[in-house]
């Protein structure tokens, strides 16, 4: 094992040295401040002590190596002899316990908080790379979490905010609603329509592009008429731009596209045409809290062809993993405009808030990391 001392300023230069010289494999065993300089202690300045070691990569190989030809000595050693020997048996067992044991310790090396507070950002379905840097920052900031405090939770809030991004928009012109199948796109324009005509006393009209599905046509006439807010249904990009002209006079035009699947490349370009076609002032790009990490990070990748300016996450009811909240700003660079929560419009959406949404994702953390 490799261990070294650095003496930075702040936490960012010990990250940075420790990768430069250790690997990005390295552990932080220790931290503390110290004062340098001065006269008598007058004048000194406080730096950080960071402890931090890595496996001897050499040392490693060999140690395996050496346990894998004792192993096989073993093995062959009761193969001559009688293989109904219970103590060779026996031995052999052991060395496989003591073989996983070791190889599952240099693997990790983590103590038990570590561990706990991992296995809880992956029930969350939080990314990898994310969960990497909070669990190093915490290493750096608080040596150890207690998981058992109640104030952990806020502890754990104050680390998730800066990964979640949120803004909500004054929404006017007009404003595309964009993502794969199944998403809920158009329920959730109905709810923004309503709230933007009843809260917001604002003009509002909408025009349908999604023309695949007649019951999503359907739907929103309903809703329109149940709003009183005019509604047009476009079949070509062509019949998209004149009705987008046709109602310029209203205060936000919002605009149902059809579900798209990411996998679907000719798909994903008819979108694109259509979003170049409307060139809105706002594009929504509508996530279901139910996707997993990599699907969402698909999703982002394709959809990110017609520049989404805001993210909504939907049907946060349908799932207990919140882990998205930090994703989506980070995998995408797009802030989360609105959260829904259910079906009813226009009741079940709420305005992202970075704070609160910190509040709600810690505190399932928390709950987990408990019980792990």
């Amino acid at each position: 094992m490799i261990v070294k001392k650095y003496v930075v300023t702040d936490i960012k230069e010990a990250f940075e040295k420790i990768r430069v010289e250790l690997g990005k494999d390295a552990v932080i065993l220790s931290t503390r401040k110290i004062k340098k300089g001065g006269f008598l202690g007058i004048g000194a300045k406080t730096y950080i002590e960071v402890t931090a070691a890595t496996s001897d990569k050499k040392e490693q190989q060999s140690e395996e190596k050496g346990q894998i030809y004792k192993l096989q000595e073993i093995l062959s050693k009761s193969k001559t002899n009688n293989p109904q020997n219970v103590e060779e048996i026996s031995e052999i067992k052991k060395m496989m316990v003591e073989l996983k044991s070791m190889i599952s310790s240099q693997r990790t090396n983590e103590p038990q908080w570590v561990e706990s507070f991992r296995k809880a950002l992956k029930k969350q379905d939080i990314d990898d790379e994310i969960s990497d840097k909070l669990i190093e920052y915490s290493k750096m900031k608080y040596q150890e979490l207690d998981f058992s405090n109640e104030n952990t939770r806020l502890i754990l809030s104050e680390m998730f905010l800066p990964f979640i991004n949120t803004s909500v928009p004054d929404l006017k012109g007009r404003v595309l609603f964009a993502g794969p199948t199944g998403v809920g796109k158009t329920t959730t324009l109905a709810k923004l329509a309503a709230k933007l005509k009843l809260s917001e006393k604002k003009r509002v009209a909408v025009i349908t592009l999604d023309t695949y599905r007649i019951a999503a046509v359907d739907q929103l006439k309903t809703y329109a008429m149940l709003l009183d807010v005019p509604i047009r249904v476009a079949y070509t990009p062509k019949e998209a731009k004149l009705e987008v002209e046709a109602l310029s006079d209203y205060d936000v035009i919002l605009i149902d596209t059809a579900g798209r699947s990411q996998k679907n490349d000719l798909h994903m370009s008819e979108i694109k045409a259509m979003s170049e076609i409307v060139s809105p002032d706002f594009t929504f790009l509508v996530i279901g809290m139910q996707y997993r990490s990599e699907d969402v990070k698909e999703v982002l990748t394709k959809f990110s062809m017609i520049s989404p300016t805001h993210v909504i996450l939907s049907k946060m009811d349908e799932t207990s993993a919140l882990g998205h909240f930090v994703n989506v700003p980070n995998f995408l660079k797009a802030p989360i405009a609105f959260i829904t929560n259910g079906q009813r419009v226009p009741d079940d959406i709420l305005e992202a808030n970075n704070r609160e949404l910190a509040v709600l994702l810690s505190r399932e953390v928390l709950k987990y990391a408990k019980s792990s």
